[in-house]
């Protein structure tokens, strides 16, 4: 497999930085983008992190602007995967190779069986050969996106790969191609890079068997769910004007209103085959009841 770049994406977070240590700890090069030379200070005084993995790019505060120097330092058609700062740990279904189908029969009976299977811990030498994976079956669809999966439930993730559902920016794999980061968006950057690839190509793809587990909304970076609640409001408000057709308002236990959206429901590809698509197959004198479990 040919090498990936790996870029991590902080600020103000030098003395809890996690990716950036986590990675240096598996001789993972990679280049941690940070805003302006007195972030660099602290993140050194902190000595959490390498002086020689660290850019610093002079732009404003804000998420969008430094991914889109990421890109700036990619070659044209290149991936790489993108990292936000706080990474706990990545787990993957056990033996999921096995599974040729792209697809699992989870059911309400047998998904804590499941629930354990999908515990697998994966190092992150491992987790960047699953990225690179991704990057091969994002090109083999035409897709210049692919995130991971966000959720540990597992009847969602019965599918291997799922396509035009939302690709959580904490974790992407990214090619690099005429877009660039939305720079009105930078709490929720994810859901404008989402739009835009679905808007120009037409595609997106999530891998459900490979689970990247983050922080949320620890202090630092953009702040706390509640210190970012403002701006969220303002960008969502942003986001639904500008994309209508992807995004719509949805009420979230615990955040203030209107800031939180949802990815509309997309139709997906029709160039896509049905073994792309996950779907199971139904041989002749299968019972209705493993019809029904394969969805």
């Amino acid at each position: 497999m040919q090498k990936l770049k790996v870029f991590v994406f902080s600020h103000n977070r030098p003395n809890s930085i996690t990716t950036s240590p986590l990675l240096t700890d598996e001789n993972i090069d990679h280049v941690l983008l940070l805003h302006n030379n007195e972030q660099e200070d602290n993140y050194l005084q902190a000595n959490r992190v390498k002086p020689e993995n660290i850019v610093v790019t002079n732009q404003p505060r804000g998420l969008s602007y430094n991914r889109n120097i990421a890109l700036e330092m990619m070659e044209e058609d290149e991936w790489a995967l993108f990292l936000v700062d706080d990474m706990k740990s990545v787990t993957e279904l056990l033996n999921h190779h096995k599974y040729v189908e792209n697809f699992i029969p989870i059911d309400m009976d047998n998904q804590n069986d499941w629930k354990f299977k999908f515990k697998e811990p994966l190092t992150l030498n491992n987790f960047i050969n699953r990225a690179k994976e991704m990057t091969e079956f994002c090109d083999s669809v035409n897709s210049k996106l692919g995130g991971f999966c966000g959720i540990d439930n597992p009847p969602f993730r019965k599918k291997h790969y799922t396509f035009n559902t939302f690709a959580d920016g904490r974790a992407w794999v990214v090619k690099k191609s005429k877009l660039r980061f939305d720079t009105n968006v930078h709490c929720i950057d994810d859901y404008a890079w989402n739009a835009l690839n679905l808007k120009e190509f037409g595609i997106t793809v999530v891998n459900q068997w490979v689970l990247p587990d983050f922080e949320r909304y620890s202090p630092g970076g953009l702040g706390t769910l509640q210190e970012r609640s403002e701006q969220k409001i303002k960008e969502c408000a942003y986001l639904v004007k500008n994309y209508p057709q992807y995004f719509a308002y949805k009420e979230k236990p615990g955040q203030a209103s209107l800031s939180h959206i949802t990815l509309r429901p997309q139709r997906k590809p029709n160039w896509l085959t049905p073994d792309q698509l996950g779907k199971p197959t139904i041989h002749e004198g299968d019972s209705p009841e493993k019809r029904a479990s394969q969805g």
